[in-house]
């Protein structure tokens, strides 16, 4: 009998699919269960009763090491997770839980460590690499080598190389068919044709020369994506200006006709890192597969991402290269200052891509916070740009309207006009299914799509007012419904108001967010037509992409909108409700009229490849190669008599003659700026102030900060050592220096400013800012030594509290509201 009970089988149950007996599986439960009522003490207890039975389960040491560190139980805790490293040496888990022990413990060193491990077992882990990039800063030199090279797994790119004999001739013939396919061919096929088109270039130049020390051959784009990377960490699916970067940069690594490198500026580390082009794909189609912020292949490419610029070497920019910033770099402090590193280093060309100048020429439309780093992007883009690209016609005379408000005299030659009609579709996108419109309470051809950011500016308000008027003409039945597609912007308060104080206009309106292309494009395809209201655009990317999926799009006459819409779009005075109703009410009721319209788009509307906009940047850099790029070679001229503030802007409107004196800062020892002045960094910042004064004695007052926290001795030295002061700044302490210098015979000033120690904000500021700082520069004043009254102004201007009215770059009498459109 005994025999035969022995052989009988053993009903064996599952621990984290660990077979385990049932008795076991009842100790571990109990002690599962003690952890979920967070009883850590009872939970412990039950996992080291299973322990003492089975010690090979490794998930349990780990469940035992989670119970003993929410008892403190620091040290007991870190032999169970080693215990549990050790029984499986290949598994990532341990080391990263270790991970987690060390930085509780505040040990950051051993915390990286153990991430480094994990990592090398589970290099896809996205909470591995989240930990790493947040505690990447206390490796050392060897480690970070190390990271670096575990974090360049990159996704291999689908490009073959060039093709040999017949195969690369029977390419050049594929090729030389295609512009007859192209002509040849309409809607879906004419997609396909295309994507043919690009996959032919893309394979016969796949293997493109890398950029030289200088681009002397043909041009080197180096397209910064700054705001692209920024927007990552809040966001994932692109919308208009992101997707522009996307797009356009895909496109110009596919050609293979001009060379291209990918960078951002990164603050944390105050300069330009390069993206690889491996990087930049794999991130950029991972964004358009889904909205899911917290899926793990987005978090851990993200993380890897990050973890590369934090680790690799500044970029190494072409001799003359063109450094292309297609999306904005508003709230970056020390961009401008960086721009002038690279332009005096290697001649770099600063080309932004002007998008609008909304906050200028439509400020009601803007927070304040968006105007004032818009308005500090303003002065020092026309300070530091050597050309310009621009969409539209309508934003090139508004860039040179805003140019002359500030007194910048801009050559016409050197902006481009580089239009975004560009082909929005995806050829093997397959749309959301068509139920899913009874998910959102629609019916095929029983609404009429509205895509936009929810902003006052686009204008959501008078189509509201239009929805009302047809609803009271026609009554809810005849009425089709309203979609709007977009996410919440700013001074929206009005939209939701109007919308909640009207019964009808609700059950008329959806309002939707967040969608993938997939369901977008469902929405474009079944829509009635399309509407664009709005009151100012720099071009108008919705109005494209609904002529792109042949729907009619009934706009607004406004800035670049009939640039956009063409001979193909309906048009109303633009904030005319009576006009726009009226419109609305034909597109409705009149299907013969609504279909001609359609069949107009669909026999001449033509968007153009991604590639074509990606093409006509690089000509635009062909055509200006022939000047000589403005390095800023030439320090900047102060005024005498003046003060130099080193502060950020806060104000809101612009005027002539406006400046920031941040331009007087160079080398790359400063922080960005702060509402008082300037820290530098620990090995100190320079100043490169020109005086138009060769030769003449300069009284130079200049204003320090103390650090937070503690003493520091300062010292300020002329470049060639010749005049020095030193002194003591007590912890916050602001301390005028006088000095008497001579410029250079170029009439220039160099000071360095330096402290003999430095003070880790981090650990004395509540907001946990990172930066570690040096003495502060809050601004300087000058006059010609011998400048009695200027010097008297100055004395009076401290006494009276009224430094500011002696402001470089202020503005003069009559300037209030200067940035009032026209």
């Amino acid at each position: 009998m005994t025999d035969l009970l022995m052989n009988l089988p053993l009903k064996l149950r599952r621990s984290a699919g660990v077979a385990v007996t049932p008795q076991m599986h009842r100790t571990i439960a109990l002690g599962n269960q003690a952890r979920d009522e967070r009883n850590w003490q009872a939970a412990a207890a039950a996992y080291r009763s299973a322990l003492e039975t089975d010690p090979s389960l490794t998930h349990i040491w780990v469940q035992l090491g989670h119970a003993l560190k929410e008892q403190a139980d620091f040290g007991a805790a870190e032999t169970a997770y080693r215990t549990a490293a050790e029984s499986a040496p290949a598994e990532a888990e341990p080391w990263l839980h270790l991970g987690h022990l060390h930085k509780q413990r505040g040990d950051r060193a051993a915390a990286n460590r153990n991430y480094m491990r994990a990592l090398k077992h589970a290099p896809d882990n996205p909470d591995v690499l989240q930990e790493m990039a947040y505690l990447l800063d206390s490796g050392d030199g060897a480690q970070m080598r190390e990271l670096l090279a575990l974090i360049g797994r990159e996704e291999a790119e689908p490009d073959a190389a060039p093709a040999p004999g017949e195969a690369a001739e029977a390419l050049r013939q594929i090729e030389a068919l295609l512009p007859r396919l192209l002509e040849e061919t309409r809607g879906a096929a004419r997609l396909r044709v295309e994507a043919l088109s690009g996959l032919v270039r893309s394979v016969r130049s796949s293997s493109p020369a890398a950029p030289g020390p200088d681009a002397q051959d043909r041009p080197v784009l180096v397209f910064d994506v700054s705001d692209l990377i920024s927007y990552f960490r809040n966001a994932r699916l692109p919308t208009g200006i992101q997707r522009v970067q996307i797009e356009t940069i895909g496109a110009a690594l596919a050609l293979g006709d001009f060379d291209v490198q990918i960078c951002a500026f990164i603050e944390s580390r105050d300069d330009w890192l390069e993206i690889p082009a491996a990087s930049f794909h794999s991130l950029a189609r991972l964004s358009l597969a889904g909205n899911d912020r917290g899926a793990p292949e987005w978090i851990g490419a993200l993380a890897r991402l990050h973890l590369r610029l934090a680790t690799s070497e500044p970029i190494e920019m072409p001799r003359g290269a063109y450094l292309i910033n297609l999306g904005t770099s508003w709230w970056l402090q020390n961009y401008f200052l960086f721009v002038r590193q690279a332009k005096a280093l290697r001649g770099v060309r600063y080309v932004p891509f002007v998008h609008d100048l909304i906050p200028v020429m439509a400020a009601e439309h803007c927070v304040k916070e968006l105007t004032q780093d818009f308005v500090s992007w303003a002065v020092g883009a026309f300070e530091h740009a050597d050309h310009f690209l621009v969409n539209s016609e309508s934003t090139r005379t508004d860039l040179l309207h805003v140019a002359s408000m500030l007194g910048h005299e801009i050559d016409p030659v050197d902006i481009a006009v580089v239009r975004l009609d560009a082909d929005c579709r995806k050829p093997d996108l397959v749309p959301a299914h068509p139920r899913q419109l009874s998910h959102w309470g629609l019916k095929p051809n029983g609404f009429v799509l509205f895509v936009s950011t929810i902003e006052s500016r686009k204008n959501h308000l008078v189509a509201f007012e239009a929805w009302v008027t047809l609803l009271k003409r026609y009554g809810a039945g005849a009425v089709p419904k309203l979609v709007c597609v977009g996410n919440r912007g700013w001074l929206n308060d009005a939209v939701y108001a109007r919308l909640d104080s009207h019964a009808g206009l609700r059950e008329h309106v959806v309002m939707l967010s967040g969608l993938s292309d997939a369901e977008l494009t469902l929405l474009y395809r079944t829509c009635l037509f399309t509407i664009y209201p709005s009151r100012y655009e720099g071009w108008g990317l919705p109005v494209t992409e609904a002529l792109c999926h042949g729907k009619v799009a009934l706009i607004s006459d406004a800035s670049s909108l009939p640039e956009a819409g063409g001979d193909h779009a309906v048009y109303f005075r633009s904030g005319d409700v009576e006009a726009f109703a009226t419109a609305l009410e034909r597109l409705i009721r009149e299907d013969g009229y609504r279909e001609a319209l359609q069949q107009k788009i669909a026999a001449g509307f033509r968007p153009r490849a991604w590639s074509d906009i990606a093409t006509d940047m690089a000509a635009a850099a062909l055509r200006w190669r022939g000047d000589e790029p403005q390095v800023q070679a030439d320090v900047p001229v102060a005024r005498l008599g003046a003060w130099h503030p080193l502060v950020r802007n806060y104000a809101t409107t612009i005027w002539p003659g406006m400046r920031s004196a941040e331009i007087f800062r160079a080398g790359d020892g400063w922080w960005g700026l702060d509402d008082w002045g300037c820290w530098t960094k620990s090995h100190g910042g320079r100043l490169e102030i020109g005086t138009g004064a060769p030769g003449l004695a300069i009284r130079l007052c200049l204003q320090l900060h103390g650090i937070p926290g503690r003493e520091v001795r300062f010292a300020v030295d002329t470049s060639d050592q010749a005049t020095r002061v030193e002194g003591v700044l007590k912890p916050g302490e602001f301390k005028w220096i006088t000095m008497t210098v001579t410029p250079d015979p170029t009439g220039i000033i160099r000071l360095e400013v330096n402290g003999n120690t430095s003070a880790d904000l981090a650990e004395i500021t509540s907001g946990g800012d990172p930066r570690k700082v040096s003495v502060g520069v809050a601004g300087f004043f000058l006059c010609a030594a011998d400048d009695r009254q200027a010097r008297f102004d100055f004395i009076e201007a401290l006494t009276l509290g009224t430094l500011s009215d002696l402001a470089f770059g202020r503005p003069g009498p009559g300037s209030a509201g200067a940035n009032q459109p026209r």
